[in-house]
């Protein structure tokens, strides 16, 4: 993939745009997004409803715009990751893989925490899903495709197994904070039968 998220973030939309999705979510952070309205949005931006309008049809659009926004936020990080690590040194890849998950999940806490406390379980879900679809994406035309080409491949359907082992991975430490880093990495290569790889 290679490419520059920060820049794909700058030219998805114009600057105005850009100001209305930052200020839903930083009005998402203080009041949640059931208690959001248009106005609130507008208001934080400077603009008039009617300005709001012409760059989203409405709230859950905005909300939408706001979870691509964090997670392009994890992209970008996966991304510096992935250009930083070194190349054929699964065992390091992985410990580096277990510090970067806990350190994703501590920084969108907040952010998925106050959706679970208003109440909106089902965008979190959404969220949720849609970061582990992109990343799974993301680590498939990138990371596996490089290990494939160093050792093969042991699994197959690369997606479906990554996408599965991110909601795993998020929904078992948000739960078990305690587990130690040693049985996460133990699971991941497990689920991805790299066991020999790993010390």
């Amino acid at each position: 993939m290679g490419e520059n998220f920060e820049e794909r973030r700058i030219t998805r939309g114009d600057a105005r745009r850009e100001s209305i999705v930052q200020a839903a979510r930083k009005i998402c952070l203080e009041k949640g997004f059931s208690k959001i309205t248009v106005s609130d949005i507008a208001s934080e931006v400077g603009m008039t409803r009617s300005l709001f309008y012409h760059y989203f049809p409405d709230k859950d659009a905005v909300a939408d715009a706001v979870l691509d926004d964090v997670i392009d936020e994890i992209l970008s990080r996966l991304d510096t990751w992935n250009h930083e690590r070194e190349a054929g040194n699964v065992n390091k890849a992985m410990d580096d893989m277990v510090r970067l998950l806990r350190a994703l999940i501590a920084d969108e806490s907040p952010f998925s925490n106050r959706m679970i406390q208003d109440g909106n379980a089902e965008l979190y879900i959404k969220f949720i899903d849609r970061a582990a679809d992109r990343i799974a994406d993301y680590i498939a035309q990138t990371t596996v495709r490089e290990f494939e080409q160093m050792h093969g491949l042991p699994i197959g359907n690369v997606h479906e197994t990554f996408f599965t082992l991110i909601v795993g991975l998020i929904s078992l430490v948000r739960s078990h904070p305690s587990i130690s880093n040693a049985t996460i990495k133990q699971v991941m290569a497990q689920t991805l039968h790299i066991e020999s790889y790993i010390e």
